[in-house]
């Protein structure tokens, strides 16, 4: 509870301010209160300077140390949470946001006296609606809010509650405003910084939530919506009784210098090997699989692995082990490139078409198809990757990014059964 002597010790001081640094935690300048929801003393180690007053505290509300300078978690791996240790630079932690809604968008709930007005862009499940009012706001049914599912001051009050700051109301056309809370960071058991009080967000993009007063902000890494928390955590199994998660292996060198060298390795590996067949002209030379060629062997060995590799990716990310997946997608979507390069694009020479009529003939149209798949799976492959690696302009950014990397999955995985068939149609038939 916010009392007036505090109020009035917050209101003299410079309003407190949460800095979303790149790939990095978040830091905070000003007055405010940080609560750690393990109840556990918590030396307080990091590299940023919290500029004025700062009391820590546990979830029973009682003080912890805090010495000197200190930085926020961001990427759910610190071995000293809430703190920042460092470790979010050996893991590779990126902090790009997928999600290309706006913020502050929201959609409208009208009732006899009362509009709920929600906004999902910003929603942490936290589940406090649906626990306590589960008649205005209905899990599993649509429309999931009904305005007039109970008393305007029952549900007044429990929007108040909302620590996402998704859930709003407005009385005759007149919204609600943000009102004085007590500055505070509050570390949910788990799950996400819930930020109560007057503490503006400093993120890149100018994003910023609806209420500086409320808002959650994700500390497990794995938020498509970041800063912003959007539940991930649950799906992940985040566990802020740990150091690094339970999916999270660092290797040597770190993630990103390991990634990048081990994938430079692999990509100038096969170029090479590519190239100098090619040079001592032995494109044709017997292969190590059978009756094929050598270069078609390779091909569709490299092609086996590089499916193998994209799906292995799609585990991570379903671990929440996203660093990961984002490297290991970007190696192999960018080794896929090589081989379309280097040697599938020469090989439609043998199937160079005369007529239209020669797509009839299977091994003909089979090829064909494979092209055309393939082609529109390395593309939308390289622009995953782009916008996963922040490369891309947000505006170009897709917004069902999800449903397309599945698609490229697919895609990927239908690109290879075509290849295989190919090597049957071509060498084993």
């Amino acid at each position: 509870m916010l009392t007036s002597g505090s109020m009035a010790t917050q209101a003299a001081t410079a309003r407190t301010t949460i800095e979303v640094e790149k790939n990095g935690p978040y830091r905070v300048a000003g007055t405010c209160r940080v609560c750690d929801s393990r109840g556990e003393e918590v030396p307080a180690r990091g590299t940023y300077r919290v500029a004025g007053t700062c009391r820590v505290c546990d979830s029973r509300g009682e003080e912890v140390p805090a010495r000197g300078t200190f930085a926020l978690c961001r990427c759910g791996n610190s071995s000293r949470k809430p703190f920042c240790d460092g470790t979010h630079a050996r893991i590779g932690f990126g902090g790009m946001r997928f999600a290309t809604g706006p913020i502050g968008a929201a959609e409208s709930y009208r009732g006899r006296r009362i509009t709920i007005h929600d906004n999902r862009a910003i929603c942490a499940h936290a589940g406090v609606c649906t626990d306590n009012l589960p008649g205005v706001f209905r899990l599993g049914r649509e429309p999931w809010i009904d305005a007039g599912g109970a008393a305007a001051e029952a549900i007044i009050a429990l929007v108040k509650r909302c620590p996402s700051g998704a859930l709003n109301y407005s009385i005759d056309g007149a919204r609600a405003d943000g009102e004085p809370r007590e500055r505070a960071i509050t570390c949910s058991r788990n799950g996400p910084y819930y930020i109560t009080g007057d503490m503006a967000l400093k993120a890149d993009g100018g994003l910023s939530p609806p209420f500086s007063d409320r808002y959650a902000l994700c500390r497990c890494g794995g938020s498509k919506n970041k800063p912003f928390c959007d539940g991930t955590h649950w799906a992940i199994g985040f566990d802020e009784s740990r150091g690094r998660q339970a999916t999270v292996v660092v290797p040597p060198l770190g993630l990103k210098r390991f990634s990048w060298l081990a994938g430079g390795l692999l990509i100038a590996g096969a170029a090479a090997a590519i190239l100098a067949i090619e040079a001592a002209g032995k494109w044709s030379a017997p292969g190590f699989l059978g009756k094929a060629a050598l270069i078609p062997d390779l091909n569709l060995t490299l092609e086996v692995l590089l499916v193998a590799g994209l799906t292995f990716g799609t585990w991570l990310a379903r671990r929440g082990n996203l660093p990961a997946h984002r490297y290991n997608q970007t190696v192999w979507v960018l080794l896929n490139a090589v081989l379309v390069a280097l040697i599938m694009a020469r090989g439609l020479e043998n199937v160079e078409l005369e007529s239209v009529s020669d797509l009839a003939k299977t091994h003909y149209w089979v090829p064909w198809l494979h092209a055309t798949l393939g082609t529109a799976t390395v593309a939308a492959g390289l622009w995953l990757v782009l916008q996963m690696n922040g490369l891309l302009p947000r505006r170009l950014h897709v917004r069902g990014w999800k449903t397309l990397m599945r698609a490229t999955l697919a895609g990927y995985w239908l690109t290879a059964l075509f290849g295989l068939a190919i090597y049957y149609l071509w060498f084993l038939r």
